[in-house]
């Protein structure tokens, strides 16, 4: 099988507004309760989502941000995204293909779900630096990924979590860390003084 792109992904989403049954499995239900603990107490400033797909995890996210900026590469997910989340008015969902199109400004917390194993490994590296100097201070960056390898992935799983986690650590506390036999999840706290700072 070869390795999935955007236009892939958009295909997947035109067959199926919810092709991995985020609003109905009870596995998926378990990894976003995981995501959200990672995601620390009380509500954040600004947040963005990468790879937010329909939206059924933004909508959890929305609860705890003042703002939330929600991307993904497919136009037919985002559409699905705005329809579920119609009446949220501190959301906006739109296209984005990353790295290029990473958002300007800081962010308070940032979650990034199933997407770095899908690029390729310069990209994500340079999506991860990118990530870290978007942060706020106090902020928090949220990774979570599958470390068993498929067939579709652009990278190794659990190689592209690693790879991320060890850039995060180098710039930031590690506050949260999770992993069973198919997902790992971990989250990392930008010091008070700024991204970076020891």
């Amino acid at each position: 099988m070869r390795v999935i792109d955007p236009a892939g992904f958009e295909a997947m989403f035109r067959k199926d507004a919810d092709p991995w049954n985020y609003a109905t499995s009870r596995f998926e239900a378990h990894k976003r309760g995981i995501l959200l603990k990672a995601c620390g107490r009380g509500v954040r400033g600004r947040g963005l989502e990468l790879a937010c797909a329909n939206g059924e995890t933004t909508r959890h996210l929305a609860r705890l941000c003042l703002s939330l900026v929600a991307l993904d590469a497919s136009p037919t997910a985002v559409k699905e995204a705005k329809r579920r989340l119609a009446g949220l008015d501190r959301v906006t969902v739109r296209t984005a293909l990353l790295p290029d199109q990473m958002p300007r400004g800081r962010f308070d917390l940032i979650v990034v779900s199933e997407l770095l194993y899908y690029m390729r490994a310069r990209d994500a590296d340079r999506l991860v630096a990118l990530l870290a100097s978007a942060v706020a201070p106090a902020g928090r960056i949220v990774l979570l990924h599958h470390h068993v390898s498929f067939d579709d992935a652009a990278q190794k799983p659990d190689l592209a979590q690693k790879r991320a986690c060890a850039v995060l650590s180098a710039r930031m506390a590690q506050s949260y860390h999770y992993r069973n036999r198919r997902f790992d999840c971990a989250s990392f706290t930008a010091y008070q003084s700024g991204p970076g700072s020891a």
